[in-house]
């Protein structure tokens, strides 16, 4: 190995003399370069720490993305079902102005006591309603979700 020392005081080493300018040749120092020690081969890192944190932030963010295309995308099918619960219901009232008449309770001639009759409707009506708290319920929770992705984003 070779030492020397340039004009600006600059020390540089070089295992090739050659490489070495001849004006600082007077300045050439020899050095005895030490046995080489067998380097230690790095152990390979898994894959998770290799990658770029960038890269993993992007996937990461495309998959938020994705969910939320999902969410949004059920959430808009419910709203669609909602819409054509309430047309059914708003269709079965209006029936049901119609035949008004034949569901006006009357007397019962035995007993003198009013009895309620009952809508051919009522059990869809029951059906609807209920159909609708389930849809409103899933609605509103699919809703946190797309806001809580919206604030990781």
């Amino acid at each position: 190995m070779y030492r020397w020392i340039d004009e600006k005081g600059t020390v540089h080493f070089t295992d090739d003399l050659s490489k070495i300018p001849s004006q600082h040749l007077d300045r050439l120092r020899t050095l005895d370069a030490p046995e080489r020690t067998p380097v230690q081969e790095e152990t390979p890192r898994s894959s998770e720490a290799t990658e770029d944190p960038v890269k993993t932030y992007l996937e990461e963010f495309d998959k938020k993305v994705e969910t939320k295309k999902k969410f949004e995308k059920r959430a808009s099918g419910l709203e669609e079902e909602w819409r054509r619960i309430e047309e059914r219901l708003k269709e079965i009232e209006e029936l049901e102005k119609v035949d008004y008449q034949y569901y006006v309770p009357f007397k019962d001639p035995r007993t003198g006591k009013l009895v309620p009759v009952a809508s051919p409707y009522y059990d869809e009506k029951v059906r609807l309603t209920k159909g609708m708290e389930i849809i409103k319920t899933e609605i509103q929770s699919l809703e946190e979700k797309i806001a809580e992705i919206k604030k990781s984003l």
